[in-house]
């Protein structure tokens, strides 16, 4: 037997799990196939190094619609959201239903206005958004218009529409704060005690709805832990850190330290400027490579990991889509990513930053 023959059409189809019609329908272009087929096909016969594979791919994305989409993050939280911005990347390559390139923007004035501004900036250079920002007014009606105007946008990790009538992808901020709350109930030292939260603002909608559920449990399940009110830390590392030393310095009875948005690294600093480290439960929800070690040194307790690859692309996924979609769906357009728990136990067991 031969084990050098060069591989044929009836090699692609059999390693593709498809029928050898199929894959000539594909390779010479005899009649219309879906893109998932003929991706398929394609990563087949690069496999199998079929002659005409690099030939085949071409012919794909020719055939594929092309389209830009930018990208509105926040400036702050960087380690988080260049993540982020990089499995949006890889998800956009991936992509089989189009062509794709991501330009990405940051938010680093937080006022309405600025942020307006940027977001028409995009609407008039691209095909369609996916924006973390605050519900605000203004910010509201720049978006309804330039969705009546037929660009898409994608309310991104948080809703910006208060009632959540817009396309969204993150996660159920409601239940990750119902999960928080769990986990302090079933980490803390003592059952009684008081607990620190820090969010972005007021106006991120998704922060709110983690501080409501965080809340909502403790007074359900563990009514000896005090919620304190929640302090502004707007998703910077600094303010973090010293809203943090100031929360172990009045509060002796500090049992858990919550996150909800941004700014966690600034928990990891201070936590490791004190001589001894307090009997407290630390939760952040950014996993990154500096949480991870913290994680690993025993700083804080846990994270809560929103999953930027499974985020980015069902992010990529629904932006297409809703280039030919008629009009919003709730159920189609509002993607729920689940969480995942890290501790030090399986935080190096997976690379954050991939």
């Amino acid at each position: 037997m031969n084990n050098n023959k060069r591989p044929t059409i009836a090699t692609v189809a059999t390693h593709a799990g498809l029928s050898v019609a199929t894959v000539d329908r594909v390779l010479n272009a005899r009649a219309p196939v879906n893109a998932e087929t003929a991706e398929q096909v394609f990563q087949a016969a690069e496999a199998v190094g079929y002659f005409a594979a690099r030939l085949i791919g071409q012919r794909i994305r020719e055939r594929r619609p092309t389209y830009r989409f930018g990208i509105l993050l926040l400036g702050t939280a960087q380690a988080f959201y260049a993540n982020l911005a990089t499995a949006i990347t890889d998800a956009a390559q991936r992509q089989a239903q189009a062509n794709l390139s991501c330009h990405f923007e940051y938010v680093i004035d937080r006022t309405p206005s600025a942020i307006v501004a940027q977001i028409e900036q995009l609407a008039v250079q691209y095909d369609g958004l996916a924006v973390v920002s605050f519900s605000h007014p203004l910010i509201n009606a720049a978006l309804a218009q330039i969705r009546e105007a037929g660009v898409p946008v994608i309310a991104l990790l948080s809703d910006i529409h208060e009632q959540g009538l817009e396309a969204y992808v993150g996660q159920d901020n409601y239940r990750v704060g119902r999960t928080m709350g769990w986990l302090l109930a079933h980490t803390c030292s003592a059952r009684k005690g008081s607990v620190g939260v820090l969010l972005g603002g007021h106006r991120f909608l998704g922060h709110q709805a983690r501080v409501e559920g965080l809340r909502s449990y403790l007074q359900e399940h563990a009514p000896g832990l005090r919620m304190l009110d929640a302090m502004i830390n707007l998703d910077n590392n600094h303010v973090t850190e010293e809203a943090a030393l100031e929360l172990l310095a009045r509060h002796a009875d500090l049992r858990g330290l919550c996150v909800v948005g941004g700014g966690g690294d600034g928990i990891i600093s201070a936590l490791a400027q004190l001589p001894k480290r307090p009997a407290l439960c630390s939760i952040l929800p950014e996993s990154t490579d500096l949480s991870h070690q913290a994680l690993e040194q025993g700083l804080i307790t846990l994270v809560v990991d929103s999953q930027p690859q499974l985020i980015a692309t069902a992010l990529m996924d629904l932006l297409v889509e809703l280039q030919t979609a008629p009009a919003f769906d709730p159920l189609r357009h509002r993607i729920h990513i689940p969480l995942r728990i890290v501790t030090s136990e399986n935080a190096q067991r997976f690379t954050p930053s991939l």
